[in-house]
């Protein structure tokens, strides 16, 4: 029999679905059945895992799907205190056993997840990102360009810092090679492990806040750190000699002239 055949099947049908979780240089390969598999080279071990059928319609949501697992899966684990800094993506493929012909069922990522009894993933396909409205430029004081994009044009490895990380509590960092960096120079920047990234909420010496925790990070490892930006027209000039691409409108009036006066 076909793949095709023995999922119209009423009676010769034996499903098995795998679940490729990636984020970063990470993955994780779960399967719905109860019997390891292998398929791509990559090893595929039973999970409890669950999920709906796609959601057909014509809104936003369309082609959506739930994902249950178990709240200690490790993927689910992730989630657990803050959002994971590197963008999970999701590959499910479906086969039946005796047959050969494994195609993939859905690609996407997860866009939301909820803990309860288990822990459920909403994943939504690749072209979701289609149907999202990318915001114009905006007439500001602040510069339009995200720090280190193309539009910025500031290599980021100009700006790199590494050190060893000597305490670690709650959202705060401390890495003494940071210390002879002026204050707030790392701050509106990030500080990374491996794939794990944080942004800096606030640098004094060599203690980072981060705007979230790092369980992952402990003492005597090594991270880095990116300058920050606080994308005003002197921090472009002065810290990153980058004047002639600084995109704000730093002399926008700020008196109206169709206001009228009281008095």
């Amino acid at each position: 029999m076909s793949y095709d055949a023995r999922e119209t099947s009423v009676f010769q049908g034996t499903p098995f679905e795998l679940y490729w979780f990636a984020s970063g240089t990470r993955n994780w390969y779960f399967t719905s059945g109860d019997t390891k598999r292998t398929y791509l080279a990559n090893l595929y071990v039973p999970e409890t895992i669950d999920r709906t059928e796609q959601n057909q319609n014509q809104e936003l949501n369309a082609g959506s799907i739930t994902v249950t697992l178990p709240k200690g899966n490790p993927v689910a684990t992730q989630f657990i205190g803050a959002i994971p800094s590197t963008p999970f993506s999701v590959v499910i493929f479906r086969g039946h056993d005796g047959e050969s012909e494994v195609i993939t069922n859905f690609t996407g990522r997860i866009a939301n997840v909820q803990f309860d009894e288990d822990c459920v993933f909403t994943l939504v396909p690749e072209q979701y990102d289609l149907k999202k409205v990318i915001p114009p430029q905006t007439y500001q004081g602040q510069c339009n360009w995200i720090l280190y994009s193309e539009g910025c044009g500031v290599d980021p490895n100009d700006f790199k810092y590494t050190g060893t990380v000597s305490a670690v509590s709650g959202d705060t960092i401390t890495v003494p090679d940071f210390a002879s960096l002026d204050d707030q120079f790392l701050t509106a920047g990030w500080v990374e492990k491996d794939d794990l990234r944080r942004m800096i909420i606030d640098q004094t010496g060599g203690v980072l806040t981060t705007i979230t925790p790092m369980p992952e990070v402990q003492i005597g490892d090594s991270v880095t750190a990116f300058a920050g930006c606080m994308l005003f027209r002197t921090v472009c000039r002065d810290k990153f000699n980058n004047l002639d691409r600084f995109f704000g409108f730093d002399r926008i009036p700020s008196k109206n002239p169709f206001e009228v006066g009281v008095g």
